[in-house]
């Protein structure tokens, strides 16, 4: 082991040698440091980004867009049949605001007054997006 000599009695050589060591010492240990902290902001975007992914994919945060479809009434069905087939129970709170939504669209006065083969605007949604 080398025993380091008092910077006092050091010749002009042996300072700026010893001045260059330590800025050397200085520089690999900022390069380090940045490495290193590249390092974790990386690790925590990747980690943060699969975050967001794995919610966006989840259904739960997506987005829902509402859609209209036209639909042909078949023989002895009822807007309460339709409702079955279209009806989103989070967007609505029962069967009943969603037929009167149908209802309304469709400037039907009761539930009872579609017939078979007459065309009708139902609402639905979904996460798809339909350009």
């Amino acid at each position: 082991m080398r025993v380091q000599k008092s910077v006092y009695r050091m010749t002009d050589r042996e300072l700026r040698l010893y001045k260059r060591q330590l800025r050397r010492k200085q520089q690999i240990r900022r390069r380090v440091f940045t490495m290193i902290t590249t390092i974790c902001v990386i690790v925590f975007c990747a980690v943060s980004y699969q975050g967001i992914r794995s919610l966006a994919s989840s259904g739960e945060e997506q987005l829902k867009f509402k859609y209209y479809t036209q639909v042909t009434v078949a023989y002895g069905e009822t807007l309460w049949d339709l409702s079955e087939n279209y009806i989103d129970y989070e967007e609505y709170k029962d069967k009943n605001e969603y037929i009167e939504e149908v209802q309304s669209i469709n400037h039907l006065a009761e539930e009872d007054s579609i017939r078979a083969g007459q065309t009708l605007i139902v609402p639905y949604y979904s996460y798809d997006f339909v350009k």
